[in-house]
């Protein structure tokens, strides 16, 4: 009898709480984007093929390389984005739940675009993150709490203009100086299971970062922070595991209407995670189709780039002799 008592008392093991997250890179809304969007009267038609999987993660984050709104005043920056309010639509139908304001663009019509952008991105259940009001609003992580999982986002950039750098009493961005970064995400370590940080960074069109970035990146990973991911280049950049932990150091376009080679491809980084531990990071390729809009990259073409670039080792490597 005290035995049976004793086997009734035992419990079984609870099961490994799992989580997938998934990062894309640069969206833009706005210029052919936009144009398009208009043309076929679908401001969600971007994401149409892609946004089930998107929506199927248990938390999806990009970067927001234009602001939605219709009001500022245009600073004729060389390439000037915004994208009309309606065009939000796709950001909902994709399923984003957190989305990088911290970019080159998002103070091309000045201060009303961006603080109405955060705005309609609140209004929509998208929490912004990299730009506010002010200083602190700006560099002050977004908590998120995925039933029991903690997460902090911040998000910085360092590509000009430095007049959208956020001040104590001016609305901008949260500008990537290295010693105010690393203070924050010490702030935030104790906060959350996991702290992720986006940057907007680099050179655009370079394959692989530079050393300075790599630097950089291993500093915040010392510093705290369990992933790191970047863009602003337009194409892919390496991944990199250090110290256990993870650098995408540019996921390239994944809605824009460059047609720059390479531009026209870029990746998902799916993050698996076990009991609030990273266990499996993955890069999924995808393209920007000829409609602008977002899609898997199709196996034959993936064959066909796997060629070009073995192709391009070798001669490369002959070269060499």
């Amino acid at each position: 009898m005290l035995l049976a008592s004793v086997a009734c008392a035992q419990q079984t093991p609870a099961a490994p709480q799992e989580h997938t997250l998934l990062f894309v890179g640069d969206v833009m809304l706005s210029r052919g984007v936009g144009a398009k969007m208009q043309a076929e009267g679908d401001w969600t038609f971007p994401f149409r093929e892609i946004a089930s999987l998107l929506s199927a993660a248990d938390l999806t984050f990009g970067n927001l390389e234009c602001p939605v709104s219709d009001l500022g005043r245009n600073r004729h920056h060389l390439y000037s984005f915004r994208a009309a309010p309606k065009a939000i639509e796709g950001l909902k139908l994709a399923g984003f739940d957190v989305m990088s304001v911290a970019n080159n663009h998002m103070y091309d019509w000045d201060p009303p675009a961006l603080l109405d952008t955060l705005r309609r991105l609140r209004e929509t259940g998208i929490a912004p993150v990299g730009a506010g009001a002010n200083d602190l609003e700006a560099h002050y992580p977004q908590l998120v709490n995925l039933a029991g999982l903690k997460l902090a986002f911040l998000a910085y950039v360092n590509v000009e203009p430095k007049a959208a750098i956020a001040a104590p009493d001016k609305p901008g961005v949260a500008w990537l100086e290295l010693d105010r970064v690393l203070a924050d995400i010490r702030f935030a370590r104790p906060l959350a299971d996991l702290v992720i940080v986006s940057l907007h960074w680099g050179t655009e069109y370079a394959p692989q970062p530079q050393r300075n970035q790599v630097e950089i990146a291993h500093q915040m990973i010392d510093a705290g922070a369990d992933l790191v991911v970047g863009g602003h280049p337009h194409v892919v950049q390496p991944l990199e595991q250090y110290r256990g932990r993870w650098i995408a150091y540019s996921l390239g376009n994944f809605v824009f209407d460059q047609k720059a080679p390479g531009t026209r491809r870029g990746a998902m980084l799916k993050v698996k995670l076990t009991d609030k531990q990273i266990t499996e990071v993955t890069l999924v390729p995808i393209t920007i189709d000829g409609a602008f809009q977002a899609v898997l990259t199709p196996p034959e073409e993936l064959a066909r780039e796997a060629l070009r670039i073995s192709r391009k080792s070798k001669a490369e490597a002959i070269h060499a002799q």
